[in-house]
């Protein structure tokens, strides 16, 4: 049975995406801060027929994943997909943003997803097709303004992901990254930096997004069957991708334009 690790597993994306794999047969290392709802996520997988098992986790920290790896290894021989899931949501301009969500975000977003990747590769390379994936998030293409450390630390996991991707070929192991826009999760209740007006208009366009995290996670299902890299979930995303790599000054006008309509609904 293959094994696949997904960080924020117990609930969104993380358990969309582990549910997926559990119907395929898959055995799911369920990695989350969220012991109760961790454990309670794997008792269902299990007692439903699924393989599944729960680890704890503080993705922020290099200690964390360093110690998971000890547990894990001494467990299992490899590790066949590597999903770095786990993260946090913000808002805020630059003027707003404090230093100290600037850490948050940069640990909980960016180097959560590098200690993750550094800790599991031994792992990794003991699989036959071994397979990493790395949430980031179209606002870390978009980089619409009044997001400023997430756009900055989800635009690292991008970077961070190619450059991983050709550093992998050598070895034969695969490399995604994930970039949805808003899709329907509970990512809003993670979200600190940003007024309660700021909170809902991003609630209702995750609500009225039409995109599950089930849609995402088959998207990303394919991509790994596929070995795609870039995964961009939305129709009218990709759509925006193409129009900034071709014409980017244009699609820089368009954003700021974009963004005062949106602040001035907000503080209306």
């Amino acid at each position: 049975m293959k094994n696949i690790l997904i960080t924020g597993a117990a609930s969104g994306l993380g358990e969309a995406i582990a549910n997926l794999y559990a119907n395929k047969g898959w055995n799911i290392l369920v990695v989350d801060i969220q012991d109760e709802l961790g454990l309670k996520f794997v008792d269902e997988l299990n007692n439903n027929g699924k393989s599944a098992e729960y680890y704890h986790c503080d993705i922020g920290k290099k200690q964390s994943f360093d110690e998971l790896f000890q547990v894990i290894s001494a467990k299992h021989e490899c590790i066949d997909i590597l999903v770095n899931n786990a993260g946090v949501a913000s808002a805020g301009t630059l003027a707003s943003t404090t230093e100290a969500e600037w850490k948050k975000l940069i640990d909980l977003d960016l180097m959560s997803v590098i200690y993750g990747t550094m800790a599991m590769l031994p792992l990794l390379m003991k699989s036959k097709k071994a397979h990493i994936v790395s949430t980031a998030s179209f606002a870390g293409i978009a980089l619409m303004p009044g997001m400023m450390s997430y756009n900055v630390a989800k635009a690292g996991v991008i970077a961070f992901s190619e450059t991983l991707h050709g550093e992998m070929a050598l070895h034969n192991i695969g490399v995604s990254v994930a970039c949805p826009a808003f899709f329907q999760t509970n990512l809003v209740s993670s979200m600190t930096g940003a007024s309660e007006k700021t909170k809902g208009f991003i609630d209702k366009q995750m609500q009225t997004s039409g995109i599950s995290a089930d849609d995402v996670a088959a998207d990303i299902y394919k991509a790994v069957d596929n070995k795609t890299f870039m995964v961009i979930t939305h129709k009218e995303s990709r759509r925006q991708y193409l129009l900034k790599r071709l014409f980017p000054n244009f699609a820089l006008k368009k954003k700021v334009q974009l963004f005062k309509q949106i602040m001035k609904g907000i503080k209306q």
